[in-house]
């Protein structure tokens, strides 16, 4: 069974687990809605639908079409994220409240680790960059049934039409999409848009007001890049905002997500874990340590779960 970080977190008798737990989820869109699987091992092996079975009408005496679905296997491998955090014993013996100078050390990683899963989230690229998951960016990579891909000349990147927009949501068949994410920058762009063709449509959910696209709603992400490749070699990663070896076009993308096992899923062996080293004297430092460690993948099983256009002029007029 898949639970999101929160939830986990609500099973944990481990007060600063789950206090960093939810600091780690705290106003993100993404890790408020991503499950996770525990899984043993160092990974999960899946099979991944490439193409859908065909049908056909016959005629009496004809001969039949034999028509499956190309399936192929892929595996979600485990990756070691996190970093050390040192305490240090004058601060800690002179302080009056030494808890709060350990959460503060703490939180400060727990951010690091959080922004380094969110980039890995978007922009993974195992392949050149070994250490990390394969991110949604690589995971979405189908001209057929997941991206719409604007750009034009492989550098030039193109102005969006709302009309590719809907076509992205469209190609989410089977599911039903939960979150359409994106830069603030292009949504300030599409807002202006909006304003002058109706009005900015919002929906209460959760106690809050969020605005929606579609039906869907909208959450926006710094850690989506205005500064990505906009190539649309679809047979490679193609997207990547500067590395490997890529110029940036100036392009941004619009991801339209579905969450569940089936869908964009996590996947770790545990959740977060905070860690001791050693004792309070460190060998070349009067400090105590703490290692904050996760060891995490994200998957994706069905391609037609979730979608993205591409190659976007993020900041210029978005027409209908």
């Amino acid at each position: 069974m898949a639970y999101t970080l929160v939830e986990a977190a609500k099973m944990s008798n481990d007060i600063l687990q789950a206090g960093v737990i939810e600091l780690f989820v705290r106003d993100d869109p993404i890790l408020e809605r991503l499950p996770f699987i525990e899984i043993l091992g160092n990974g999960l092996t899946y099979n991944v639908e490439e193409t859908e079975a065909t049908a056909q009408f016959y005629a009496v005496g004809d001969d039949w079409v034999e028509s499956t679905p190309t399936v192929v296997q892929a595996t979600a491998v485990l990756r070691i994220l996190g970093g050390d955090a040192d305490v240090d014993n004058f601060l800690k013996r002179t302080r009056s409240n030494v808890n709060d100078l350990k959460a503060e050390v703490i939180a400060a990683k727990v951010k690091a680790v959080k922004k380094e899963f969110m980039e890995g989230f978007y922009y993974g690229y195992n392949a050149g960059a070994p250490k990390e998951f394969d991110g949604i960016h690589k995971l979405l990579n189908s001209s057929t049934y997941n991206t719409v891909a604007v750009g034009t000349n492989n550098t030039t990147p193109a102005l969006l039409r709302m009309v590719k927009l809907e076509e992205a949501v469209d190609m989410v068949k089977g599911f039903t999409p939960e979150l359409m994410m994106m830069s603030k920058a292009m949504r300030r762009y599409i807002n202006v848009y909006l304003r002058g063709a109706g009005g900015i449509t919002y929906e209460d959910r959760a106690n809050k007001r969020v605005q929606s696209i579609y039906g869907i709603p909208v959450g926006v992400s710094d850690y989506i890049k205005n500064t990505e490749n906009c190539d649309q070699n679809l047979t490679t990663y193609a997207y990547e905002p500067t590395t490997p070896a890529a110029a940036s076009d100036g392009a941004t993308s619009i991801f339209i997500l579905s969450f569940g096992p089936k869908q964009v899923c996590g996947c770790h062996a545990d959740p977060i874990q905070i860690v001791p080293i050693g004792n309070e004297n460190l060998e070349l430092k009067d400090a105590s340590r703490y290692r904050v460690k996760w060891y995490v993948s994200i998957m994706l099983q069905n391609i037609l779960s979730c979608a993205k256009v591409s190659g976007i002029d993020f900041d210029g007029v978005v027409a209908a």
